[in-house]
């Protein structure tokens, strides 16, 4: 029964059919006790139609407020390979966020050495190295919108990465001091997940519950296959879209080819 309960509550959302008591056009969803009475249910099996369609990502429920309607947001795109055809000093920007202004809103740095748990980390620096670390938050129009943290071998900077430590690394950003330091970056790989976030970043990103996040790890090497650079950067699922591009060459022998 609870999901056909939440089948017909999906169904009124996505037609815009919900009504209130006035039979006015609303938002707000019946509470567990006005859906229990219409279906002749237990309050168990109301409050877990209204939970299936939470966990879904439809709604918001608020304790003492009821469940609402989750309102679409504008989303951000992420383009590969604008990114990537963009000057060197900003193709590696975050966003590419059409008029949106993207500031750091939170900034912090130091150096930390990589924990065992951290499988990505130690993948690509061991479980002892000591790292120089930026981290940043940044927002659009006051809401936060990812979150960056950027991790560098200590060793590479004979003056400590004091450049690294400030917000404003400088021209050309981390790479072009990576480049300064004998360490230029020639190739880059991104790994993409989606997880749940933790807690820090939930509180951080101020999204709402199981809200789930793409993970992007972007792994820099030098010349010899030395990874100096490894970018985490957190991106809510719903207010980020993706977008990568496959080229297909056709083999020259079938390039005549017809059907």
């Amino acid at each position: 029964m609870y999901e056909r309960i939440a089948d017909d509550l999906r169904d009124a959302i996505r037609n815009n059919t919900l009504r209130d008591d006035q039979n006015n056009p609303t938002d707000r969803l019946p509470g567990e006790i006005a859906l229990a009475e219409q279906y002749g249910v237990s309050l168990g099996t109301a409050q877990r139609a209204l939970n299936q369609l939470r966990d879904e990502g439809l709604i918001d429920r608020t304790p003492k407020r009821g469940s609402r309607v989750r309102q679409a947001r504008r989303k951000f795109l992420r383009d590969g390979i604008r990114r990537l055809e963009g000057d060197s000093e900003h193709r590696f920007m975050l966003a590419d966020i059409d008029t949106r202004q993207l500031q750091v809103r939170h900034f912090e740095s130091g150096s930390r050495t990589a924990e065992a748990h951290e499988e990505e980390m130690v993948r690509c620096f061991g479980s002892h190295m000591r790292l120089l670390y930026r981290h940043r938050v940044y927002e659009v129009d006051d809401s936060p919108a990812s979150l960056a943290t950027s991790y560098l071998p200590l060793y590479l900077f004979p003056d400590g990465g004091e450049a690294l430590l400030r917000p404003d690394s400088g021209s050309g950003g981390i790479w072009a001091r990576l480049a300064e330091a004998g360490h230029e970056v020639v190739d880059a790989d991104e790994y993409l997940d989606c997880r749940m976030p933790t807690a820090e970043e939930a509180q951080e990103l101020r999204i709402p519950p199981r809200t789930p996040v793409f993970v992007l790890y972007r792994v820099a090497e030098n010349s010899r296959g030395q990874v100096v650079d490894l970018a985490v950067i957190v991106l809510p699922g719903d207010r980020w879209r993706l977008r990568y591009k496959v080229l297909q060459q056709v083999p020259a022998r079938n390039a005549g080819a017809r059907g």
